[in-house]
């Protein structure tokens, strides 16, 4: 056991570690490596034989010929390895001075020996620490007359002071020791490694990188995708924050579904990740069309809803709550062009410069919108804003969130002219079309298996 008390020499042991355990790590090293050397000679003798002269046994022997190449750098570097690090704790005698120039073996050897003499050291110091004390303590207690005893102490001190300085410097030699084993262990290793045929090469790299890239941005495009969804229903800004959110969110499903691309290309992943990459991508923009759609429906309705509230008369009033009305009672009867329009808009938007433009103008500080929206939920919430907040949170698609709820307070000042089954026909029908598309989203991103991090 390594000695805990290193005063005077050192606040800690200078050369930590155990010989034997890293002599135990490098059997186990050397025991793979046997393990390795005899498949190697059973793949050579299987590759040899001739009589299985079919185009399988063909095939075999190819890549067992492959195999075996493989396998015998492997073996090199296990074997290096264990060399490096010695399979035995070999014992270096004598003195200071034969330790201190011992010929280098491997750096369990070297490791020990750099110990023993730290060690030994340490036994020195501590024994000139108390003879250097004692003497100071003599000092101490003599008088003016023991001019002849002080100088004669003074000396023993002195010498032994010297002791603790001599035995300091072996332990630093020892740390020498130590470090040279270290270098030429890391060195033989990394030689084997560094010009073996398992050394990462370019594509080794490459296939990492485009792995990574594919994680990441999968994860990132995650959690946009999902903020997309439940920030549409603060009002005035959240169409335009989740519009932003969710184009970032499709690029970087793009990018995360390219990386699965080239993953199959190069052999590391299957039809399956490509297929449920493709379709996650796909169902994202499709869900994404869906929600427009009832977006259009709501507008159609706020549309309805605005014109009510310029009415004058109350003929105009009533012709307005009658389209009201009326628009309840409709079904998403969209013509084609606004089918096609709407399920093209989310894969379209992310590249619009114009829909970029007009999302971040609406973000943008000092456009007032920031106080629109404060003032909206205040507003909704009886002149709190905090109050409002509940009253304003909707799952609906963040196209249809802030219409609904602007349709469901317009239409309290058209009083009883206004059918209150009809606001809930709107308001059901909009939000129902919006919620298959979130779940059509939801399902494009968990199978691009981009709601793993999410749930694991």
């Amino acid at each position: 056991m390594r000695p805990r008390d290193w005063h005077p020499v050192a606040d800690s042991d200078p050369i930590p570690g155990d010989p034997d355990q890293v002599a135990a790590l490098g059997r186990k090293l050397r025991k793979t490596a046997e393990e390795l050397e005899r498949q190697i000679r059973n793949l050579k003798a299987v590759s040899e034989v001739d009589s299985w002269d079919s185009k399988a046994g063909k095939e075999f022997r190819e890549k067992a010929k492959g195999s075996v190449k493989k396998l015998d750098a492997a073996l090199k570097r296990y074997d290096a390895a264990a060399d490096a690090l010695g399979t035995t704790v070999t014992e270096t005698g004598g003195s200071y001075q034969d330790k201190l120039h011992a010929n280098p073996t491997n750096y369990a050897s070297d490791l020990n020996r750099a110990q023993e003499i730290a060690d030994a050291a340490l036994k020195d110091a501590k024994d000139a620490d108390e003879r250097k004390g004692a003497a100071q303590r003599s000092l101490d207690g003599l008088s003016g007359k023991d001019k002849g005893d002080k100088s004669k102490i003074e000396d023993q001190r002195d010498a032994a002071g010297d002791e603790i300085d001599a035995a300091r410097e072996k332990i630093s030699r020892a740390k020498g020791i130590r470090d040279s084993a270290a270098k030429r262990a890391s060195e033989a290793i990394d030689a084997v490694i560094s010009h073996d045929s398992l050394k990462d090469g370019f594509w080794d790299k490459f296939d990492d990188w485009v792995d990574s890239i594919g994680e990441w941005t999968g994860t990132i495009a995650t959690w946009l995708g999902v903020a997309s969804l439940v920030v549409g229903w603060i009002p005035v800004i959240g169409q335009a924050l989740a519009g932003v959110l969710g184009s970032l969110a499709m690029i970087f499903t793009l990018v995360s579904t390219l990386m699965t691309v080239i993953q199959f290309a190069r052999g590391d992943a299957g039809w399956t990740d490509l297929a449920f990459a493709a379709l996650g991508f796909a169902m994202m923009g499709v869900g994404k069309g869906f929600s427009k759609i009832a977006g259009r429906f709501g507008k159609g309705a706020l549309g309805n809803l605005g014109r009510a509230g310029v009415a004058r008369t109350a003929r105009q009033v009533s012709r307005a709550s009658k389209n009201l009305n009326k628009l309840s009672g409709k079904r998403f009867t969209l013509g084609k062009g606004d089918v096609w329009k709407s399920i093209k808009e989310p894969f379209v938007e992310p590249f619009s410069k114009a829909s970029w433009s007009q999302n971040l103008k609406a973000l943008k500080p000092g456009s007032g919108n920031y106080r629109g929206a404060w003032n909206e939920l205040s507003a909704r919430g009886g002149g709190n804003a905090f109050k409002g907040l509940p009253k304003s949170f909707s799952m609906a698609d963040p196209g249809v969130a802030s219409d609904l709820k602007s349709v469901k307070m317009g239409t309290a000042a058209l009083g009883s002219q206004f059918n209150p089954d009809a606001l809930n026909k709107i308001s059901k029908s909009a939000t129902r079309m919006s919620l298959v598309g979130t779940g059509i989203t939801l399902g494009g991103l968990g199978l691009d298996s981009n709601l793993n991090p999410l749930l694991g």
